[in-house]
């Protein structure tokens, strides 16, 4: 008598279904760490593009008497100067970026007459 064995081969539905489960929930997160990543990517270049424009606007005070460039949507910009009794003023420019995060930076401005 000659006996044949039937040998199995491939996966079955259950370990196919088990593998595209384990892929999607490792893929899902995946994405949810590069949606993180980019958010706190864009959160940063605003927080640096902030510190920059503020020392832009008292860099153009200090040179104008005035601000420059208007800024784009989201983007708030206050340019403040207090005098005192001399000839010195006290401006300061306060810019927040549209993910409400807020630089603030002062400067004393002295206009000395020879």
């Amino acid at each position: 008598m000659n006996k044949s064995c039937s040998v199995q081969q491939g996966f079955s539905l259950t370990e196919a279904l088990i593998a595209m489960l384990l892929l999607s929930v490792s893929i899902l997160g995946l994405l949810n760490y590069y949606q993180s990543l980019t958010h706190g990517f864009m959160q940063q270049w605003q927080v640096q593009q902030a510190w920059a424009k503020a020392h832009s606007q008292l860099e153009a005070c200090s040179v104008t008497g005035k601000g420059t460039e208007p800024f784009t949507d989201g983007w708030e910009f206050l340019l403040t100067g207090l005098s005192d009794a001399q000839s010195c003023t006290l401006v300061s420019a306060a810019i927040q970026t549209p993910a409400k995060y807020q630089a603030i930076l002062q400067r004393l401005i002295c206009n000395f007459s020879p």
